[in-house]
């Protein structure tokens, strides 16, 4: 089978495995009190909740990364040529909530990280001029219901979005039984050979906290650019561009396409300097 091929196969698997997994968890976490201390006694109380844990991070996180690989592809190889603009449009919308089911998740670790991050995307929704507060409300809020709202949209609303934008394509790449199998058992060895990271606690005092490995350009960003400009307006033309790629006339086209590299370049290598250069 060729990569091409099994790429968006082990994703789909990949998923169905991180949604199995986080119906389980969902029985021991809560979105209300101490969650940070929750969080540490599914990890070291709950029988096998470590690997658990584990598992549902790296299946989630290899379902993404397998469905950006296989949207690069189509890219590389002007694919979207190929697509109406609805259905490019329902998958790359796919693709961009597939990253804000990370994010909520990461917010939902109740650590220093996860806090921090919550609170970014909270003041960076405050300051976008002409947002009504009552739809920044709808995310997240501030308070002793700083994790609910992110828990609802990351164990109902987002899963159900993605499936849904994606239900053409998972009937084309349903994977077969070798693949969920190999799927199942490269998650298992990752969950159990990679032990969870050690968690900072959120009262702790710490010179230095990062966000998830996709946010690390915006981050960066923040340090010296408007929130608007940073985290809206940038990210926004980068997913604009890609976007219009099925509408745009073939000659023009190319100019698009050569602009989506140039952004895509740049913020790989800000995403390098948010993780090694200190704030």
């Amino acid at each position: 089978m060729k990569i091409t091929d099994f790429m968006p196969r082990f994703g789909l698997a990949s998923m169905i495995i991180s949604i199995g997994s986080g119906l389980v968890l969902l029985f021991q976490y809560s979105p209300v009190g101490d969650v940070f201390g929750r969080m540490e006694e599914i990890t070291t109380l709950v029988p096998y909740g470590g690997v658990l844990r584990q598992v549902h991070y790296f299946s989630a996180e290899l379902f993404v990364i397998s469905m950006t690989i296989h949207a690069a592809e189509h890219f590389v190889k002007k694919r979207y040529r190929l697509y109406e603009a609805s259905e490019w449009f329902r998958l790359t919308s796919s693709l961009c909530i597939c990253y804000f089911v990370l994010f909520t998740g990461f917010i939902l670790k109740g650590d220093k990280e996860g806090i921090y991050a919550g609170y970014i995307m909270l003041n960076i929704m405050e300051k976008i001029p002409l947002l009504p507060e009552a739809f920044t409300g709808l995310f997240i809020r501030r308070g002793s219901d700083f994790f609910l709202l992110p828990y609802i949209y990351h164990c109902m609303i987002l899963p159900v979005a993605v499936i849904l934008l994606l239900t053409r394509h998972i009937r084309e790449w349903l994977p077969n039984k070798g693949i969920f199998i190999l799927s199942v058992t490269l998650i298992l060895l990752l969950s159990m050979v990679i032990r969870p990271g050690i968690s900072i606690p959120p009262d702790a005092m710490v010179s230095q906290v990062h966000g998830p490995w996709f946010f690390l350009g915006i981050q960066f960003l923040l340090r010296y650019l408007p929130p608007l400009i940073s985290a809206v307006v940038i990210p926004g033309i980068f997913i604009g561009l890609i976007l219009i790629l099925p509408l745009v006339d073939v000659n023009k086209g190319g100019v698009i396409y050569h602009m989506v590299w140039i952004l895509f370049v740049l913020y790989i290598f800000l995403t390098i300097l948010g993780r090694f250069l200190n704030p």
